[in-house]
């Protein structure tokens, strides 16, 4: 990735925001908010300060914190959390209780319970709470959607996110890796997965069974794993994996043709196929136009806009939770 856009002021009504997370997801994100132009960065959160600077840096004189306390005085009005996922929970509630508006990778939380209590809070203070899922805010989720309704009754789906960890083999080497690190409630089904379980809830629904396997590196963290989701007259296979790379694609199999989607985690690279011939065919496009999705969508919810959808999302997330908590327990995936 080239040198970031410096801050964003272009727009004088734009979302005043913070960040909390220096990695490369959160440059990924501060591309897609340069992109929208909804909100400008006011201020970097980072446990010490020498590495928020660096960070800061990128996007002009932002300030930064080293305490959760003085970045509230900053005047921010939303947050992006992008910290490892065991600190999901605590750092939401704080700026929820404090009536921010938070935006959190995914997951949002490491069990339903934590969902409720927050969602709950969110709305008691009347602020936003999202998980920021590329996939149920992508320019092509009404184009996937249209595209099941042509192939007739479903009667199997297989939805994969099978990727290779760049950092694999530094883990092999034995240099600690956050993403297979089981204290901070990391591992594969709660990062890859939790795009393939949105996908069967947000596509099928709620699934009337499931049942789970997984795969574990020496440390106990799981590197792959299968779960099936059980519906009245198909089944839907999930596979997830970080130490292979998939070359096929999730597929959507009806009775009069079928639906593939090379990313399930951007609901992009579809094409429809009726009786055996190609109808469509949508690529994928750049980053920053995915993820402006679930920027512009939260920049929406925070002005109050588009509620209904909100709501709907809200909706899914509550049942993709649930299904994680269900997984966990089928696979016997446990946190330190």
């Amino acid at each position: 990735m080239g040198r970031p856009e410096k801050v964003m002021q272009m727009n004088n009504k734009a979302i005043k925001l913070g960040i909390i997370g220096t990695s490369a997801i959160t440059d990924k994100f501060l591309t897609a908010v340069n992109f929208s132009k909804r909100f400008v960065l006011t201020a970097v959160y980072s446990r010490t300060y020498e590495k928020g600077r660096a960070f800061a840096e990128k996007y002009g004189q932002i300030p930064v914190y080293t305490d959760f306390n003085d970045m509230l005085k900053s005047g921010i009005e939303a947050i992006y959390i992008a910290s490892p996922n065991s600190c999901h929970f605590e750092q939401s509630r704080f700026f929820l209780e404090n009536r921010i508006n938070v935006l959190c990778e995914k997951p949002i939380v490491t069990n339903l319970s934590q969902y409720k209590e927050l969602k709950k809070l969110a709305d008691k203070n009347g602020v936003i709470y999202m998980e920021a899922i590329m996939s149920m805010y992508s320019p092509y989720y009404d184009i996937l959607h249209n595209a099941i309704k042509k192939i007739g009754k479903i009667s199997f789906a297989r939805i994969d996110f099978c990727q290779r960890s760049s950092r694999l083999d530094d883990f092999y080497k034995g240099i600690p890796q956050n993403i297979f690190d089981m204290k901070l409630h990391a591992g594969t089904l709660m990062d890859l997965g939790v795009y393939c379980v949105y996908g069967a809830v947000d596509l099928f629904g709620k699934p009337e069974k499931i049942s789970a396997e997984a795969n574990y590196f020496k440390n106990g963290c799981d590197c792959s794993g299968t779960s099936v989701f059980y519906y009245d007259d198909f089944t839907a296979v999930l596979t997830y994996s970080k130490n292979g790379q998939s070359m096929l694609h999730s597929e959507i199999i009806g009775e009069n043709g079928a639906v593939t989607v090379e990313s399930v985690s951007q609901y992009a690279g579809i094409k429809l196929y009726v009786d055996k011939k190609e109808q469509f065919s949508y690529p994928v496009p750049e980053r920053k136009e995915i993820m402006s999705g679930e920027v512009n969508a939260f920049a929406d919810f925070v002005e109050k806009n588009n509620l209904n959808l909100y709501d709907d999302r809200s909706a899914v997330c509550r049942i993709v939770h649930s299904c994680m908590d269900k997984i966990k327990i089928d696979a016997k995936i446990c946190y330190d």
